[in-house]
């Protein structure tokens, strides 16, 4: 009788203590959801400060989380907006799409492609490592068709309204606003 009453003590301790490990992770998943937009981006240099990056500020650029294991981002460079391009019937129209692309000069097309080729999307599940802090990304579609289906692993904080990812590989932050 001891033994069964110490397992079963034993069975609702480690239950409940999946059950406050699974609230931990829905907490934060609560926490998460919501679209922010880009703040800044910068790089560690070599002495170990974060500097301001040229890649993409100034641009509009959101990430959007869900809060239910779906999220969603696109960076875009300053000025990408702005690019002369076809409107949304015409982009979707194959023939007008053609058309387009066969009259355009080698100049106008390879600025198209440095243009288009600036803009960074991709849809992904996300996984969240709560003893770690870490935020796992199983990237989905992309506009880099190479990085389908990758993986990817960023720590997060918050700060407020604030949400920081940092990518340790290549020593990266993202600061996100939350939008309300």
């Amino acid at each position: 009788m001891r033994n069964t009453t110490a397992l079963f003590a034993l069975a609702v301790f480690a239950l409940y203590g999946l059950a406050c490990s699974n609230q931990s992770a829905n907490d934060r998943n609560k926490m998460l959801a919501g679209m922010y937009k880009l703040y800044t981006i910068e790089s560690r240099d070599s002495a170990g400060s974060w500097i301001k990056s040229g890649w993409a500020n100034g641009g509009e650029s959101y990430i959007v989380y869900d809060g239910l294991g779906h999220m969603a981002v696109q960076i875009t460079p300053k000025g990408y907006r702005d690019f002369k391009w076809l409107n949304e019937e015409q982009a979707l129209d194959d023939k007008i799409l053609k058309d387009k692309i066969d009259s355009m000069s080698i100049t106008e097309l390879k600025a198209a492609v440095t243009e288009f080729s600036s803009n960074y999307v991709y849809v992904a599940n996300y996984t969240i490592d709560d003893t770690t802090d870490i935020i796992t990304h199983q990237r989905l579609t992309s506009t880099i068709p190479a990085i389908w289906g990758t993986e990817v692993k960023r720590k997060f904080s918050f700060s407020g309204d604030t949400l920081i990812l940092i990518n340790p590989i290549v020593n990266r932050r993202l600061i996100w606003i939350r939008q309300k």
